[in-house]
């Protein structure tokens, strides 16, 4: 009979072979937010560099597309992670609108880790994911839809995409929610 029980079960044998593991702190923060399953999911994907950017399909070998090029800016740049979400034009655009600023010298863990902190919101980390939602589909719209991205959209389905994400939260975080959304325009 093993140590850890009599009957086994797939959580109890999780919780063995995990328990000793550390994982970075903002894994937690995704996993507790509010937001729904399909935004934590994409966060994860996200975090753990496995999002189906153009570099990552080339990593794939998956190269149906003609180049890794970002395509929602002319820089010349490969569309990763970081260049996508961060160091893109439309992206800081986009952040510097909900007035969200990153360190870009840190990693991407370590670079929300640290925003949380300095932003002081009890909404940070569903505001952040919902921003990248949104970029996200923004960015799918023009690759497979052809439309153009624009501030203005993006906020609008921001906005929205909030709201219906604070039906989530809890009374008090969600009027808060609310009123911080409501001074952007």
């Amino acid at each position: 009979m093993p140590a850890w029980g009599a009957r086994y079960t797939s959580r109890r044998f999780y919780s063995h072979v995990f328990s000793n593991m550390e994982s970075h702190p903002i894994f937690k923060a995704v996993w507790k937010s509010r937001c729904t399953p399909r935004v934590k999911f994409f966060a994860w994907l996200i975090l753990v560099d496995r999002l189906n950017t153009k570099s990552m399909l080339r990593r794939r070998h998956l190269n149906i597309l003609d180049d890794t090029l970002c395509i929602m800016c002319d820089s010349g740049a490969e569309e990763t992670i970081d260049h996508l979400f961060f160091e893109c034009s439309f992206a800081q655009e986009y952040w510097a609108a909900i007035h969200f600023e990153w360190d870009d010298l840190l990693q991407l863990n370590d670079r929300l880790t640290q925003a949380r902190t300095t932003n002081n919101l009890p909404f940070f980390t569903e505001a952040a994911l919902i921003a990248a939602w949104e970029l996200w589909k923004l960015r799918n719209d023009k690759v497979f839809q052809r439309r153009n991205p624009s501030l203005s959209l993006w906020l609008a389905n921001f906005k929205s995409q909030c709201l219906l994400q604070s039906i989530r939260c809890k009374e008090d975080l969600r009027s808060s929610f609310c009123v911080w959304l409501a001074a952007f325009s």
